[in-house]
């Protein structure tokens, strides 16, 4: 029985593989800090935090935006958010981490030439000296850093971090969208942008071939990318009007699929070699499962037309967990008590005391939000209980900073009643009580 669940400002969605669980870990704020949200870093499945060891694996994700924002997520089903400083107050447009999931880097790129390297997860960012004042939108690494924007941008670095950015000639004026390297060789890269554009270069972007489709009425918008173990010749391009194209031979022909929808895509993402994904406006997501050729959608998601995906990726590989971005709200879950959590921190100032606040809104039908502070470091249970006493959901079960943070509950499968939720942890108990009228 799935559970849905809207909250403010945007939204991440999870959903599990073709099974598909979902959930919002919503990012709120008072700034309007999120306005634009792009992209999750999709790998470092194996990669370990300080101290750690290597049974205990780092699952880690970023997510970037205005102001130079970026967000470091941490954690498998509860998921831990701090954010970052970035160094700049430019609009941040994509994050891509390293196609081989044992390497700590990533690169972020932005307006005004902006573009951000790391190699620690996403803990410190550099600044690479600019040597173009265009919006970047697209951006991929592996031994090489490649980033496209518009007027035709194509940016060239020898290595992730040391290397200096260059730009490339790339042959038109077309704003550039994404860009994808071939994961065994490298050289080989393709960039895609409005009105149909596609480029192609097999000599590490000295040269770029124009394969553009013959539609000029559409702006491609993303790429799928590749792991560093892929060996596979296709690539997957996505964009406005619902289109779908697939090329078979490293991009050099192009056949459009029929994707079902006429919904901007925004966004593209494959788990392996059969089993994708994209994202875009008006709530569309559509699956395939046979590589691309055909696409579907499942009536699990349901998504209202106000909801806009702007990005979906895997954080979770051995699960099939996935995220999705919009500027609207959602959360969905098949899982009839135990949502995956999705904890807000609203501020990352250390409290005085430990405090448990009033529901709001109460009475309240189906959502309802709770707050609490953190005084210290230290193992924090939520709980709800029904009025007998029986425990409904676990809402928080793990060590957390301190902090001020809130936590939103859906009961749209629980029936209209009193129910009480209890904040517990060391050296401090409170429970209050709530009312959920249908």
């Amino acid at each position: 029985m799935k559970k849905i669940l809207a909250i403010s400002y945007f939204s991440i969605v999870i959903f599990t593989s073709m099974g598909f669980r979902a959930c919002n870990l919503d990012k709120s704020n008072q700034d309007g800090f999120w306005v634009m949200i792009f992209s999750w870093f999709e790998h470092w499945p194996t990669l370990y935090a300080p101290g750690e060891s290597g049974s205990d694996t780092l699952f880690c994700s970023i997510s970037v935006g205005s102001n130079g924002g970026i967000i470091r997520g941490t954690g498998r089903s509860t998921i831990i958010y701090q954010r970052m400083e970035s160094g700049t107050t430019q609009q941040l447009n994509m994050v891509r981490g390293s196609n081989n999931p044992y390497q700590n880097n990533a690169a972020v790129v932005g307006n005004n030439g902006t573009v951000l390297v790391t190699t620690n997860t996403g803990l410190n960012w550099t600044s690479k000296t600019p040597v173009t004042s265009a919006n970047l939108k697209g951006v991929d690494h592996s031994s090489f850093l490649f980033c496209v924007g518009d007027n035709g941008t194509i940016l060239f670095a020898i290595e992730l971090m040391t290397g200096n950015l260059v730009s490339q000639t790339s042959g038109t004026n077309r704003n550039l969208k994404d860009v994808a390297m071939s994961p065994f060789a490298p050289q080989r890269v393709i960039v895609v942008g409005e009105k149909g554009t596609i480029l192609r270069s097999s000599d590490t972007g000295f040269n770029w071939e124009n394969v553009s489709v013959s539609d000029t009425s559409f702006d491609f918008n993303a790429l799928n990318k590749k792991s560093a173990y892929s060996t596979d010749f296709r690539y997957i391009a996505v964009g406005s009007g619902g289109r779908i194209y697939k090329s078979t031979d490293l991009g050099l022909t192009w056949i459009q699929k029929n994707s079902g929808t006429v919904n901007n895509l925004k966004s593209i993402y494959f788990l392996n070699l059969d089993s994708g994904i994209v994202a875009g406006d008006n709530g569309t997501i559509r699956l395939t499962t046979d590589g691309g050729e055909t696409w579907f959608t499942d009536p699990f998601f349901n998504s209202p037309a106000s909801r806009n995906y702007r990005s979906v990726s895997c954080i979770h590989p051995q699960s099939g967990t996935f995220a999705a971005m919009s500027d609207s709200l959602f959360v969905i879950s098949n899982d009839p008590v135990n949502i995956v959590l999705g904890i807000n921190t609203v501020n990352t100032a250390i409290p005085v005391d430990f405090s448990l606040s009033q529901n709001y809104p109460n009475p309240f039908n189906p959502t309802t939000t709770f707050g609490f502070k953190i005084a210290d470091f230290g193992f924090v249970q939520l709980k709800i209980y029904d009025q007998i006493g029986q425990e409904i959901a676990v809402l928080v079960n793990e060590d957390m900073r301190p902090g001020t943070y809130s936590f939103d509950w859906n009961a749209a499968n629980q029936p209209s009643g009193v129910y009480f939720y209890r904040l517990t942890t060391d050296g401090f108990t409170d429970t209050k009580k709530m009312v959920l009228v249908k």
